[in-house]
């Protein structure tokens, strides 16, 4: 679907389309008049494909640069998946560009097809109505939509490359059945599919469980993210203390403890007079305390 700068630079280019030129109105959503290189149909090989025809002139130097440019152009949209497109570019009859066609032949992208036209043949820019550097878009029904002329078609400007974009995902010219999968895929990339973004949208959190309406799981088979119960139980008994290393609770046989009851008096200090105390070997007996007043035995 087209978006806010896109719309406005086809809805002006859909404008000058109009105004460029009397004869050219009638060709928007037609046919090209036919026109071939020798025994080729250009045209006729890019039925169900978007084809852009670039009327560029080998003897003249910013022409080259378009042709140069065209790669960058290209390869930007293939990027944005627009890839089912026909790139053509076709030189012009004097003598000077016949010359140079070599020169706009390597210019040009690899791959892209470049035509010289022959001496004898009718003059396919003036069966286009084209002139030098003008580019014209066609439809997958191989309708004219947009025939873009100087100062625009320059692809340092926006214009060709929404004109393309605009041909690419819209049937601009109505009634083209090529245009009926672009469509349907063009919705399905906006809007995108309810249960897969859930489903993207579950596991994408981590330890989220599988969701198992759209999954059938195997036997055997785990969600990446869930933790099964044996692990969970694993994990439990590494922070679980060794048996013999528990913690023994104090067994008083019921009873509560007994606060030490001095019946509210200090404790006194020994007396010994500023004496040091002298050791007594009593041979395993308790100590008796002594009290020496000054005196040695």
């Amino acid at each position: 679907m087209m978006r806010g700068p896109c719309l406005v630079i086809v809805s002006l280019l859909g404008l000058l389309v109009v105004v460029s030129s009397a004869r050219n109105e009638t060709s928007i959503c037609k046919p090209p008049p036919h026109w071939s290189i020798g025994d080729e149909e250009p045209m006729a090989r890019s039925v169900g494909q978007v084809t852009v025809v670039a009327l560029l002139q080998a003897s003249c130097g910013f022409c080259l640069v378009q042709a140069t440019n065209m790669g960058p152009l290209r390869d930007k949209l293939a990027d944005r998946g627009l890839t089912n497109i026909s790139y053509i570019i076709v030189n012009d009859q004097s003598f000077a560009s016949k010359l140079l066609f070599p020169v706009l032949q390597s210019r040009a992208p690899a791959g892209m097809s470049v035509y010289q036209q022959l001496p004898n043949q009718e003059d396919v820019w003036e069966i286009l109505d084209g002139s030098k550097d003008d580019f014209l878009i066609y439809d997958r029904c191989g309708r004219l939509t947009f025939h873009i002329r100087l100062p625009l078609s320059y692809l340092h400007f926006p214009y060709v490359e929404a004109a393309i974009n605009a041909t690419y995902y819209e049937d601009y010219c109505q009634n083209c059945t090529f245009y009926a999968n672009v469509t349907e895929n063009k919705k399905n990339e906006t809007l995108g599919s309810p249960i897969t973004d859930i489903g993207k949208e579950k596991q994408s959190k981590p330890g989220s469980l599988c969701p198992e309406e759209h999954t059938k799981k195997k036997p055997g088979d785990q969600c990446k993210n869930e933790h099964s119960q044996e692990d969970k139980g694993k994990n439990n008994r590494d922070h679980q203390p060794k048996e013999e290393e528990r913690h023994q609770p104090i067994n008083n046989d019921g009873e509560r403890h007994q606060p030490i009851n001095n019946d509210g008096e200090r404790h006194q200090p020994i007396n010994n007079d500023g004496e040091r105390h002298q050791p007594i070997n009593n041979d395993g007996e308790r100590h008796h305390p002594i009290k020496n007043k000054g005196k040695h035995n």
